[in-house]
Formats: structure tokens, sequence, C-alpha cells
């Protein structure tokens, strides 16, 4: 359900009844977040449990806005609010088999990847995950994961419900130049390629392909077409997205890049993004056994929708076209899914698509 306004959400919230078992989930426009807290009022006033993120845009459909909330009533098995290494979790993982772990993440954290190992030690490979990097379209970080008790940064919101997910995830870049061996990183901040400042070589690399220079200043005009790539076990390329260079000629991405790994500088164009748009709904084994029922769930890319310009309602046409209900998400700032083993697999530049058994 979308609402786009917060007197929209408080007619639906008077003229609705909920039961203890069940919560909200709200994904909230960045150009609403002022009215978050005043939300938070009416919510905890009525005793009705929810949790929250503010994305850069919300989508409905093929649109997609920064105004409005986008609002859907869950029963969860578990959910919590987490902390790095904060996360008090007693159940038998075994038991959740199947089931679906909804994850909000605070997309701008350094911690990202120790949020989400956080959830991974206590779930293990139980769960399907599908989620999103949440934050502000200005890319400046600020409290963005919300429940009853506040509104966070360096948080990670989960939400376990027994309902299963058919998953899939595409992007449709391509390997431009590489491997360059990482022998430097930490956290989100990739320091060294080859021996050498990570920034220096991607540099070089840019210049030559699009016969520029490359400044600090001017960075992330050419680093939203030009990401990282890594390998994974599978052979899919994992996408990375650079977003800045400090001070110390390190270059800042949206999630970490191991030390060790071997790295690509990929490339991609409007037509091949728009294909993956077209292919994610018919990924073999996944979306062609997806339920009868379902709510499906898009967190797409920012830095992607910003790469396709106003194509990016080209690409959810293309996803909405192939479905059978509205699609409900997020532009995200980083996106979680897992691999066929379970693992979880935060990704960038990419499309998620997961949809929900009802």
């Amino acid at each position: 359900m979308y609402f786009r306004t917060l007197d929209d959400f408080r007619n639906y919230i008077e003229g609705s009844d909920f039961k203890s078992s069940e919560q909200l989930m709200i994904m909230a426009g960045d150009r609403s977040s002022g009215q978050i807290p005043e939300m938070m009022e009416l919510l905890n006033k009525r005793n009705i449990s929810f949790f929250g993120a503010i994305f850069p845009e919300i989508i409905i459909g093929s649109k997609t806005r920064r105004e409005g909330f986008v609002v859907e009533k869950l029963r969860p098995i578990y959910s919590s609010l987490v902390f790095p290494f904060m996360m008090k979790f007693s159940q038998d993982r075994n038991k959740l088999q199947g089931a679906t772990a909804i994850v909000f993440v605070d997309g701008l954290s350094g911690r990202m990847k120790d949020l989400t190992d956080t959830i991974c030690e206590k779930l293990g490979s139980t769960v399907t995950y599908v989620g999103g990097g949440a934050g502000f379209k200005d890319m400046k970080h600020r409290p963005c994961i919300f429940n009853s008790t506040g509104i966070y940064k360096d948080a990670l919101y989960v939400c376990i419900v027994k309902n299963s997910t058919a998953l899939a995830v595409e992007h449709g870049w391509k390997i431009l130049r590489g491997p360059f061996y990482v022998n430097r990183s930490y956290d989100n901040v990739l320091s060294g390629l080859d021996n050498c400042s990570a920034f220096d070589i991607y540099r070089h690399v840019i210049e030559e392909e699009e016969n520029l220079t490359l400044f600090r200043e001017d960075f992330f005009i050419y680093a939203k077409d030009h990401p990282f790539g890594i390998l994974d076990e599978d052979g899919k390329v994992i996408v990375r997205d650079p977003v800045a260079v400090n001070d110390d000629d390190e270059i800042i991405c949206v999630a970490g890049i191991p030390e060790g790994s071997d790295l690509y500088i990929l490339h991609g164009d409007v037509d091949t993004l728009l294909e993956s748009s077209l292919q994610i709904t018919r990924v073999q084994g996944s979306m062609s056994a997806r339920p009868k029922r379902y709510l499906p769930l898009v967190f797409d890319c920012l830095s992607r929708a910003m790469f396709l310009g106003k194509l990016i309602s080209e690409e959810l046409d293309n996803i909405q076209a192939n479905l059978s209900y509205g699609v409900e998400g997020a532009l995200s700032i980083g996106e979680i899914a897992c691999r066929k083993n379970g693992e979880l697999v935060i990704h960038n530049k990419s499309t998620v698509l997961a949809l929900m058994e009802l």
C-alpha cells in the first residue's frame, strides 16, 4: 500500500484493526523523513508494532517517489533492531528453514558488513535474505532505520516471516579491465590495488577509456558508469559501487571489498542494464517456481537509477509487466540477497526481485 501523505496514512491506521502478532513494515521516501517522528508517535499511541527505513526513493509499480510511504502488514516470527555484534536471538535457527528475513540496513554505514555479519552469525543460511540499504538521496550519513524506540544510524533491522520467497538478482554490467589484486582494504574502503594506490590504478583506467582527466571532485560523475566487480564462487559478478575518494587517495565504496580478492573494473550501457531488467523475471529455477499469490519486493540501486536517468521507469516497467501483482520497494544504497547456498551477499548497482508468498 502506498500513502502519499501522513494524513492518508493516519486515515488508514484509524480505519484498521491490528493484532498483537502483526507488525507494519514501512518504507519512507526521504522527502517525508521529517514526518517520521509524528508517525512513530501515532503508532506508539495505538500500540502498533512497526519498523521501517528512509530510502532515497520508494517504488510503486513502475514509478518512483521521494514523498510518501509504502506500508505492508506482516506477521513476524522474529524481529529485532541490530547493532554491530549486538543481536539477541535464542531460537532454534533450524526451525527457520524456508523463512524469509527482510533486512533494512544503514546503506552509508562504514560498518555495513559488521551489521550483516552479525545477523548471519545468528541466523546462518536457513533463511532467504532480501532487503536494501537505506539513506538519503544527497548521500549524507544520517539516521535512517527506525522502530518504536527511535531513529538510528549504523544500525540494521531484521524481520523474519515464515513466508517462502522466490529470489533473483541481475545487473547487466560487463568486465572492462582486470583482474587487479586487492592488497589493502578495510571496512568499506579500498586502499591498494597491485601494490599501488587504488585511486591511481582506477584513475589511469578511466582516463584511458574516457579520454579525460579524472579529479577527486569529479569522481562520482564517472565512477557511477564504471563500478567494481568481484567474481563469486558461482562465477557471477558481484558489483561494488565506488562513491568517493578520501584525502589518502583511497576509494570509498558502498560495501566492503575483501583483501586478497581479484577485482575488475566494469562498464555498461543503457541497453545492457535494461536487458537485465527483462531477464530478472525469467531466471530459471527461482522465478519459474514463483508462488501463486505473492508480494513483489524490488530493491533497485540508487546509482543505477542515476545512470539510467528517465529510463529507470522503463526498467521498472519491464519488471512490472511480467508480474501478476503490483511491485513495491525502494531505490536503495546497496541491495541484500543471498546465494543458492543461503549465504548473504551485499550487492551494488543491481536489482533484487523477491516474490514473497502470501
